[in-house]
Parts: C-alpha cells; structure tokens; sequence
C-alpha cells in the first residue's frame, strides 16, 4: 500500500479515537439543566453526538481498509472500530428496551 493511504488510515484511527473518548470524557463533568422531562439530556445528546461522529468515522476507516489485501493486519485492524460501534449501539438499544419493559 502506498504511504498516502497508510497516512489517511493512521489519521482517521487517531480521529476516531479522540471521538470515542471525548464521549466519555464530554458526558461527566456536565451538569444537568432545565427542570421535567429534559433534565439531564444535554449529557445523554453530548455523548450519542460523540459517539455519532466515531460511528461515521469508524464506517470511513472500514472503507480504507478494505483497500488492503485479504489477510492484512491493516485490513482487519479497520474493522475494530466498526464493530465497537455497532456493539455499542446494542448496548444502548438493550438498556433503552430494559428501561421501557424491564
């Protein structure tokens, strides 16, 4: 694979990265505002904003990837962040279903 390729895989790993964690990072120290129904939804939008960014970044880096031949450690390596996201979106289906019917 070419360098330039190499260089726009590594930048969007390290994008991504930062976006996952600042989601984490983002949902704590905010305080809940308002009074009723939204209280507190500002942390919950910042973090599903975050995590939306790494999604679309992790979908981005799985395209690179696939670039790569069959076998490469790169190849595989892309497909990390896709499946963080998609497990993560089970995570969170799962607690919202729990919470409705649980």
């Amino acid at each position: 694979m070419s360098d330039g390729k190499r260089l726009l895989l590594t930048g969007l790993m390290a994008l991504w990265a930062m976006a996952f964690a600042y989601a984490f990072v983002a949902f704590w120290p905010t305080a809940p505002s308002g009074d009723g129904f939204g209280r507190g939804l500002n942390r919950v939008v910042t973090y599903l904003g975050w995590q939306g960014i790494a999604g679309m970044l992790a979908v981005a880096i799985w395209g690179v990837g696939r670039g790569w031949p069959k076998g490469a450690s790169a190849r595989r390596f892309s497909a990390v962040p896709v499946v963080l996201a998609l497990l993560h979106a089970l995570a969170i289906a799962a607690i919202v279903l729990w919470a409705r019917f649980g």
